[in-house]
């Protein structure tokens, strides 16, 4: 089919549908999407709830235990014990199709009654304080990350060891404010970079090793602000910094974010890829807008999705192909509408369910298959009632307060994710005040009444590490942006003993802001998962461009929006400048 432009029913936004897309959707049989891809991604991550903990008593053995649900949640919440176990059955919950409600309406009814996973961990050690957190030992206020030991404060990452305050890097040890820094040791505030060893502030590099305040680097040691020394004169520098004073490690922080501003880059950071745009992207094929993922082919508007084929609209996944509008699920092939679903297949509009097949509206069911709406068929029963809930989703759509239209084909409406919208992935991604989140009929959760008091104001934190002693262990630490922001900010915080261990083993300051608001500030640091259509910037004349002239006339899509302040480069031309 040729492309088709579309207009978006939740943004109004015109979007294009194109031959590709038509062939994908034909392919697993479903209609072509109502919603852009930017409104699809924002829908699918409201149902995923990262960062907000909540204290509560399971609703079957009543031991505490923490939880993505509030103790005043609307739904019967069960601790990872208690849900696993065989003191209860989800088909014991399962529900009648009837023509005569919608079946999203259907769905919502079964939410409301079947026992949910509290929180999603999976053979984890001494790690209570952590989600979506698989294989991970004495890790602390951590999510979505696995195999990783002794770390805190990390997000979207694999294989970290002693690391804080990092996002998406991987297979690391003894990082500090890091992102999207892989296969590196002993480096602290650094991003987007590879092989880094012993340095600070460092961006776009690979194999670094002893380096202080570089970019676009390859191959080097001993160099300081981009003044190559010998190890001795290079040390002598280093020794010189108070590496422990926050004053003095924020004017660096200033200092190398000018020279950033300033300096050449590449359009994306895809490397190893074929016909393919995004970013963050290793050894990817014929894919479009995918972002953060490795090992795919035939992907589309996805994000943080690895060793993957033909997946389409997927966030949070691994080891799939055949998927579409899927949130946080795990080795599913021909598998459409779902959330925290794995190891299973031909699974449609489910919720936590595993090991299964031939599923549609089902909600926490292990090793069934032919069921709906958690009620078991038989496959002769199951197809028949299947193909009839489809053209009756069709016929009586389900319609939400801002009139948008639900119909066979659209992932689940707004209204039936289980968290508020700042609560959710969505409130990271596409950040909303209240008054916006409650005008587009989205939930909101207000913060609940803190009853601490503050023993030490930001202000009052020592600048330096080695003015700082244990007794700060005892502190209530009030947090510098007092909640006067967007950022979940929890308005104070304690250091643990082995936070504290750390930044004196590395000279690191101790932080004036809460884990929650240092986490949103290292994304503002990232690129939007977002392209604009640019042409390269580069103008040098001994390039030898393609047209023959100075200016060099690649286009590309890039992450880089254009009234950004830095130099953007085709990759021809950054790698003539870099190697």
């Amino acid at each position: 089919m040729p492309p088709e432009t579309k207009n978006c029913q939740n943004c109004k936004n015109d979007f294009m549908i194109e031959s590709e897309d038509f062939l994908f959707y034909q392919k697993i049989k479903v209609p072509p999407p109502t919603f852009c891809p930017e409104c699809r991604m924002q829908r699918r991550f409201m149902w995923r709830n990262e960062r907000s903990l909540y204290k509560r008593d399971c609703d079957l053995c009543k031991k505490s235990f923490i939880s993505l649900y509030p103790k005043d949640s609307c739904y019967t919440i069960y601790c990872r014990d208690c849900w696993y176990s065989d003191n209860w059955d989800p088909i014991d919950f399962g529900i009648e199709y009837d023509n005569l409600k919608s079946f999203f309406e259907l769905f919502r009814e079964l939410q409301l009654k079947v026992p949910r996973l509290g929180i999603w961990t999976v053979q984890c050690t001494n790690s209570p304080y952590t989600n979506q957190s698989y294989n991970n030992k004495n890790c602390y206020l951590s999510y979505g990350f696995r195999d990783s030991e002794d770390c805190m404060y990390v997000a979207r990452a694999v294989n970290l060891k002693k690391c804080m305050d990092v996002v998406y890097s991987h297979y690391s040890e003894n990082l500090y404010e890091a992102f999207n820094v892989e296969k590196s040791y002993n480096t602290f505030y650094s991003e987007k970079s590879e092989a880094l060893i012993d340095s600070y502030f460092v961006s776009n590099s690979r194999n670094i090793s002893n380096c202080f305040g570089i970019i676009n680097k390859r191959n080097s040691s001993y160099t300081f602000m981009g003044e190559n020394l010998s190890k001795d004169a290079y040390l002598e520098r280093l020794k010189e910094i108070d590496l422990g004073s926050k004053k003095i490690i924020d004017e660096y922080k200033k200092l190398f974010d000018n020279i950033k501003k300033q300096s050449i880059h590449k359009y994306g950071n895809l490397v190893s890829c074929q016909n393919s745009t995004g970013d963050n992207l290793v050894n990817t094929k014929n894919s479009k807008m995918v972002f953060d993922g490795f090992d795919l082919e035939n992907s589309r508007y996805s994000a943080w999705v690895f060793s993957s084929k033909e997946i389409y609209d997927c966030y949070g996944m691994g080891n799939s192909q055949y998927v579409y509008e899927a949130m946080s699920p795990e080795e599913v092939s021909n598998t459409k509408f779902v959330h925290v679903v794995d190891t299973s297949n031909n699974v449609e509009y489910s919720e936590m369910c595993k090991g299964s097949s031939f599923l549609f509206g089902c909600i926490s069911l292990q090793k069934k298959s032919y069921c709906i709406l958690n009620k078991q068929y038989t496959k002769e029963e199951y197809q028949i009632l299947i193909e009839k809930i489809k053209e009756e989703m069709n016929s009586n759509p389900y319609i939400d307060k801002k009139n948008r239209i639900y119909k066979y084909g659209e992932f689940f409406p707004y209204d039936l994710s289980p968290f508020s919208y700042n609560e959710s992935t969505a409130q990271e991604f596409f950040p909303l005040n209240k008054n916006i989140a409650l005008d587009l009929c989205f939930k909101w959760k207000d913060d609940e009444e803190r009853n601490y008091r503050i023993d030490l104001p930001s202000q009052g934190i020592p600048d330096n590490i080695k003015d700082v002693d244990d007794t700060i262990l005892n502190n209530i630490i009030g947090c510098s942006h007092l909640g006067k922001c967007e950022h979940k900010c929890t308005e104070a915080f304690k250091l643990t003993e082995s936070e504290l261990s750390f930044y004196k083993k590395n000279k690191i300051p101790v932080p004036n802001t809460c884990p929650n608001c240092r986490h949103y500030e290292r994304l503002s640091k990232r690129n939007p998962m977002k392209l604009w259509h640019r042409s390269c910037m580069c103008d040098k004349e001994a390039h030898m461009h393609t047209n023959g002239t100075k200016e060099c006339s690649n286009e590309f899509e890039t992450s880089y929006a254009p009234d950004r302040p830095e130099i953007v480069y085709c990759e021809g031309c950054y790698n003539k400048e870099v190697y």
